[in-house]
């Protein structure tokens, strides 16, 4: 059986039951993104029975369907994806995606599913989007960590450290104090970006999920970084940044803020740590691995559909493959 609600409260007890191992997927988040970042949201539920097996969140609007490429062409498309560029997708299924797969065929236009993994669905192109970079925790404390770093790697960071010595770090104690300025700086990261794919509102910034850590200059936020502690998964997310790019390259902010979370998750004993989908280079070179990240592609229309499995390399993410042998027992 299959159900389509249209509003995150009118959700069972069984979605969050199912949606466990996602963070971003309870019903309290998806209620709180309706109010902040509302974008036609729906949500798909498929039943045997009485059990709730497989569901989805949707939303609509237009977007670049080149976004990886020079073009720009804004069409209408349907998401399954969380409306908020995170490495999350937003679909839970089981082996059986028959019913899933007609209810999304049945759709009209574009339909696009995010951060699939190893995933197929029959009438839909596959393509590279953007990888994730998870750091494995293998240390009890930062300076074991750094101790199995190799030369030159080490002496990166500790030279950021030494750059970035007058930053202070303080843990926001109530995320509702995000201030207007402090969303300026997240919007100079979102300009300087690659590739635009979600602008959040300085409300989503105020939410009761995130750790907010703000860096000072002479008592001056510089800087911020949300993260996620995901126990569930062992794993701790950097979510969102901002900082002031004017002085971001004399105190090296951006490597200073990866030094941090990085300490935070070895502090917090957190097993992973989840460092997003921007910035490979970086982040690689602080010990993270590359992993592949895939969408699924498919239009209604069945000569639409052809061509985009005809040019469907033309509109993947192009993956550079970065090779760094950060820790010296690899």
């Amino acid at each position: 059986m299959y159900k389509r609600i249209e509003s995150a409260r009118d959700l069972p007890e069984e979605w969050d039951i199912l949606c466990r191992d996602n963070i971003y997927m309870s019903r309290s988040f998806m209620q709180f993104m309706e109010k902040v970042n509302y974008c036609n949201q729906s949500y798909h539920l498929f039943y045997k029975g009485d059990e709730l097996y497989s569901c989805f969140m949707m939303f609509e609007r237009k977007f670049n369907l080149f976004i990886f490429t020079k073009y720009k062409v804004n069409v209408p498309m349907k998401f399954i994806y969380l409306p908020l560029s995170v490495s999350h997708p937003s679909i839970v299924w089981n082996d059986d995606k028959k019913e899933v797969t007609d209810v999304l065929h049945k759709m009209k236009g574009v339909k696009i599913l995010i951060n699939i993994g190893k995933e197929e669905l029959d009438g839909f192109s596959k393509g590279h989007y953007l990888p994730i970079c998870i750091l494995e925790n293998k240390w009890n404390t930062w300076e074991e960590y750094l101790g199995a770093m190799r030369a030159n790697y080490r002496r990166r960071i500790l030279q950021a450290l030494k750059k970035g010595e007058r930053i202070q770090y303080e843990l926001l104690k109530d995320n509702k104090d995000f201030t207007d300025e402090w969303y300026k700086l997240y919007e100079q990261v979102f300009d300087h970006s690659e590739y635009s794919l979600e602008k959040l509102t300085a409300d989503f910034f105020r939410n009761d999920i995130a750790k907010t850590v703000l860096l000072k200059i002479d008592g001056k936020v510089e800087a911020f970084i949300q993260l996620i502690e995901d126990r569930n998964n062992d794993m701790l997310i950097f979510e969102f940044c901002g900082y002031n790019y004017e002085i971001g390259h004399q105190y090296d902010i951006y490597y200073n803020m990866m030094a941090e979370i990085t300490k935070y998750a070895i502090e917090h004993k957190f097993k992973y740590v989840q460092f997003g989908q921007t910035a490979y280079d970086a982040k690689m070179k602080f010990g993270a691995k590359m992993y592949y990240n895939y969408y699924l592609l498919s239009h209604s229309n069945r000569f639409l559909n052809w061509l985009i499995k005809k040019y469907n390399n033309f509109l993947q993410y192009k993956v550079t493959d970065y090779s760094f042998n950060v820790f010296r027992e690899a």
